[in-house]
Protein backbone atom coordinates (compact mmCIF):
# COMPACT_ATOMS: atom_id res chain seq x y z
CA UNK A 1 0.00 0.00 0.00
CA UNK A 2 1.45 3.33 -0.93
CA UNK A 3 1.57 6.62 1.38
CA UNK A 4 -1.18 8.02 -0.61
CA UNK A 5 -3.44 5.03 0.12
CA UNK A 6 -2.37 4.83 3.82
CA UNK A 7 -3.35 9.08 3.99
CA UNK A 8 -6.73 8.09 2.02
CA UNK A 9 -7.84 5.25 4.51
CA UNK A 10 -6.63 7.19 7.87
CA UNK A 11 -8.48 10.51 6.51
CA UNK A 12 -11.67 8.12 5.85
CA UNK A 13 -11.10 6.81 9.08
CA UNK A 14 -10.98 10.33 11.30
CA UNK A 15 -14.05 11.21 8.50
CA UNK A 16 -16.44 8.08 10.12
CA UNK A 17 -15.06 9.16 13.41
CA UNK A 18 -15.97 12.63 13.21
CA UNK A 19 -19.26 11.68 12.35
CA UNK A 20 -19.86 8.76 14.61
CA UNK A 21 -18.56 9.82 17.67
CA UNK A 22 -21.65 12.61 17.95
CA UNK A 23 -24.16 9.66 17.18
CA UNK A 24 -22.68 7.50 19.39
CA UNK A 25 -22.77 10.19 22.41
CA UNK A 26 -26.30 11.46 21.24
CA UNK A 27 -27.91 7.27 21.89
CA UNK A 28 -26.33 7.03 25.01
CA UNK A 29 -27.41 9.95 26.14
CA UNK A 30 -31.10 9.39 24.92
CA UNK A 31 -30.36 6.10 26.87
CA UNK A 32 -29.30 7.61 29.85
CA UNK A 33 -32.12 9.92 29.58
CA UNK A 34 -35.02 7.25 29.78
CA UNK A 35 -33.39 5.69 32.38
CA UNK A 36 -33.23 8.67 34.62
CA UNK A 37 -36.71 9.18 33.51
CA UNK A 38 -37.95 5.46 34.47
CA UNK A 39 -36.46 5.96 38.22
CA UNK A 40 -37.57 9.75 38.45
CA UNK A 41 -41.30 7.97 37.93
CA UNK A 42 -40.58 4.97 40.16
CA UNK A 43 -39.36 7.31 43.17
CA UNK A 44 -42.37 9.78 42.12
CA UNK A 45 -45.41 6.30 42.46
CA UNK A 46 -43.66 6.05 45.67
CA UNK A 47 -43.38 9.38 47.10
CA UNK A 48 -47.13 9.55 45.87
CA UNK A 49 -47.71 6.07 47.96
CA UNK A 50 -46.49 7.33 51.42
CA UNK A 51 -48.38 11.03 50.69
CA UNK A 52 -51.28 9.28 50.25
CA UNK A 53 -50.92 6.84 53.22
CA UNK A 54 -49.78 9.88 55.64
CA UNK A 55 -52.62 12.10 54.51
CA UNK A 56 -55.57 9.26 55.11
CA UNK A 57 -53.13 9.00 58.44
CA UNK A 58 -53.66 12.48 59.25
CA UNK A 59 -57.25 12.73 58.36
CA UNK A 60 -57.77 9.44 61.18
CA UNK A 61 -56.00 11.11 63.43
CA UNK A 62 -57.94 14.42 63.43
CA UNK A 63 -61.08 12.13 63.52
CA UNK A 64 -59.75 10.06 66.89
CA UNK A 65 -59.00 13.66 68.42
CA UNK A 66 -62.73 14.91 67.48
CA UNK A 67 -64.07 12.09 68.75
CA UNK A 68 -62.40 12.08 72.32
CA UNK A 69 -63.37 15.84 72.28
CA UNK A 70 -67.18 15.21 71.80
CA UNK A 71 -67.19 12.36 74.24
CA UNK A 72 -65.39 13.80 76.51
CA UNK A 73 -67.93 16.91 76.62
CA UNK A 74 -71.13 14.55 76.81
CA UNK A 75 -69.59 12.94 79.49
CA UNK A 76 -69.19 16.37 81.24
CA UNK A 77 -72.82 17.47 80.23
CA UNK A 78 -74.41 14.12 81.26
CA UNK A 79 -72.17 14.26 84.57
CA UNK A 80 -73.77 17.57 85.48
CA UNK A 81 -77.45 16.30 84.43
CA UNK A 82 -79.85 16.44 87.33
CA UNK A 83 -81.34 13.18 86.38
CA UNK A 84 -79.26 11.70 83.85
CA UNK A 85 -81.53 8.82 82.92
CA UNK A 86 -84.32 11.20 81.74
CA UNK A 87 -84.95 11.50 77.67
CA UNK A 88 -82.16 13.90 76.89
CA UNK A 89 -79.78 11.93 79.18
CA UNK A 90 -80.35 8.82 77.73
CA UNK A 91 -80.45 10.32 74.23
CA UNK A 92 -76.27 11.96 75.42
CA UNK A 93 -75.66 8.02 76.58
CA UNK A 94 -76.48 6.53 73.44
CA UNK A 95 -74.29 8.94 71.63
CA UNK A 96 -71.23 8.29 73.82
CA UNK A 97 -72.53 4.55 73.20
CA UNK A 98 -71.71 5.40 69.48
CA UNK A 99 -68.71 7.63 69.75
CA UNK A 100 -67.16 4.88 72.02
CA UNK A 101 -67.20 2.22 68.84
CA UNK A 102 -66.29 5.06 66.34
CA UNK A 103 -63.31 5.41 68.86
CA UNK A 104 -62.26 1.58 68.37
CA UNK A 105 -62.54 1.52 64.75
CA UNK A 106 -60.45 4.38 65.19
CA UNK A 107 -57.88 3.38 66.85
CA UNK A 108 -57.91 0.28 64.49
CA UNK A 109 -57.73 2.32 61.65
CA UNK A 110 -54.88 4.53 63.46
CA UNK A 111 -52.69 1.01 64.22
CA UNK A 112 -53.29 0.16 60.77
CA UNK A 113 -51.90 3.49 59.03
CA UNK A 114 -48.77 3.35 61.64
CA UNK A 115 -47.17 0.82 59.63
CA UNK A 116 -45.32 3.38 57.66
CA UNK A 117 -43.77 4.56 60.40
CA UNK A 118 -42.37 2.41 62.14
CA UNK A 119 -40.05 4.39 64.38
CA UNK A 120 -42.49 6.76 65.90
CA UNK A 121 -45.85 4.44 65.13
CA UNK A 122 -45.56 2.48 68.16
CA UNK A 123 -46.14 5.53 70.61
CA UNK A 124 -49.49 6.39 68.55
CA UNK A 125 -50.74 3.27 69.09
CA UNK A 126 -49.92 3.25 72.56
CA UNK A 127 -51.26 7.32 73.59
CA UNK A 128 -54.25 6.48 71.44
CA UNK A 129 -55.01 3.02 73.76
CA UNK A 130 -53.93 5.55 76.64
CA UNK A 131 -56.74 7.85 75.66
CA UNK A 132 -59.54 5.30 75.21
CA UNK A 133 -58.69 3.45 78.45
CA UNK A 134 -58.88 6.80 80.51
CA UNK A 135 -62.13 8.18 78.60
CA UNK A 136 -63.62 4.51 79.21
CA UNK A 137 -62.73 4.34 83.18
CA UNK A 138 -64.46 7.76 83.00
CA UNK A 139 -67.28 6.12 81.05
CA UNK A 140 -67.30 3.45 83.94
CA UNK A 141 -66.58 5.05 87.27
CA UNK A 142 -68.30 8.85 86.44
CA UNK A 143 -65.13 10.33 87.68
CA UNK A 144 -61.61 10.48 86.24
CA UNK A 145 -59.04 13.55 85.58
CA UNK A 146 -59.95 15.32 82.46
CA UNK A 147 -56.23 16.94 82.84
CA UNK A 148 -54.75 13.88 82.41
CA UNK A 149 -56.92 12.53 79.60
CA UNK A 150 -55.68 15.89 77.82
CA UNK A 151 -51.99 15.77 78.73
CA UNK A 152 -52.61 12.02 76.40
CA UNK A 153 -54.20 13.58 73.91
CA UNK A 154 -51.25 16.26 73.56
CA UNK A 155 -48.90 13.26 73.87
CA UNK A 156 -50.95 11.71 70.33
CA UNK A 157 -50.70 14.58 68.77
CA UNK A 158 -47.50 15.33 68.90
CA UNK A 159 -46.49 11.20 68.29
CA UNK A 160 -48.74 11.52 65.36
CA UNK A 161 -47.21 14.45 64.09
CA UNK A 162 -43.84 12.81 64.50
CA UNK A 163 -45.33 9.41 62.80
CA UNK A 164 -46.47 11.83 60.19
CA UNK A 165 -43.66 13.41 59.60
CA UNK A 166 -41.86 9.94 58.82
CA UNK A 167 -44.36 8.50 56.80
CA UNK A 168 -43.85 11.52 54.41
CA UNK A 169 -39.68 11.17 54.78
CA UNK A 170 -39.54 14.82 56.26
CA UNK A 171 -37.22 15.06 59.18
CA UNK A 172 -39.08 16.75 62.45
Amino acid sequence: MTKDEISFWLEIGKLVGSISTPIVVTVLGVLLLRRIEAVKAGIAKQSEFHRKWAEQFFECCQEFMQAIERDLALLTVIAGLKDPNDDFGTELQKEVSRLNSTLSELELRIRRSVVFAPIAGGSVTNSAGECIALVGKLLSSRAGNLDQIIGKMNEFNVASRRAHAEMLGVGI
